[in-house]
């Protein structure tokens, strides 16, 4: 959980510099409550960290179809996630071709609104359709924005706050999970 709140941190904060900096002038009022926002989000995401690094390790090896299952997670994750830089890349290319480099970040933000679609059975995480539904619908409405400044604002800001509120969510399911674990309890 910790690896995946604090990746959704990351690329949360690559999404709201594109909408800062390459979306045109923004309030320093925005540029702060980001910055503050960021620093309470990561604070809890390091929280999170350290908390379930205390956490006892079980001794017990791992059986077989543990493993197994677990390989298999990875290579799913691993054929999600090159499949999506795979899809970005081409995107990349196809629209500058066509002339249409003001989408790219409409583009980008459906393929990744999509992977959280297949991300969400391989995590049990029910929340990811949610992203995913947003992504898309962030990615739509940026399409229809015909100021290619203000579209950039628009998809950056949008998408870089979804992926905040979903690491959010994240790192909340986390800490709420940790004394439940540390306790020998089956988590909610």
């Amino acid at each position: 959980m910790t690896t995946g709140a604090a990746v959704m941190l990351g690329f949360g904060i690559v999404w709201l510099l594109v909408g800062l900096l390459l979306g045109g002038p923004s309030p320093v009022w925005l540029r702060l409550s980001l910055l503050f926002t960021g620093i309470v989000l990561g604070s809890s995401i390091a929280t999170l960290g350290l908390r379930a690094s205390r956490l006892s390790r079980d001794t017990v090896p791992l059986t077989a179809e543990q493993v197994a299952t677990k390989r298999a997670m990875g290579r799913r994750i691993g054929m999600v996630s090159g499949i999506e830089t795979t899809a970005i890349a081409l995107a990349l290319v196809v629209l500058n071709v066509v002339r249409y480099p003001g989408y790219i970040s409409c583009a980008i933000a459906v393929i990744v609104g999509v992977h959280f679609f297949a991300l969400a059975p391989l995590f049990r995480a029910p929340a990811y359709h949610v992203t995913g539904f947003l992504g898309c619908a962030i990615a739509l409405v940026g399409v229809f924005v015909a100021d290619a400044v203000l579209r950039q604002k628009v998809v950056g800001l949008s998408f870089g706050l979804l992926l905040w509120a979903t690491a959010a969510w994240v790192a909340w399911k986390g800490l709420s999970a940790v004394p439940r674990v540390a306790s020998n309890l089956p988590p909610t």
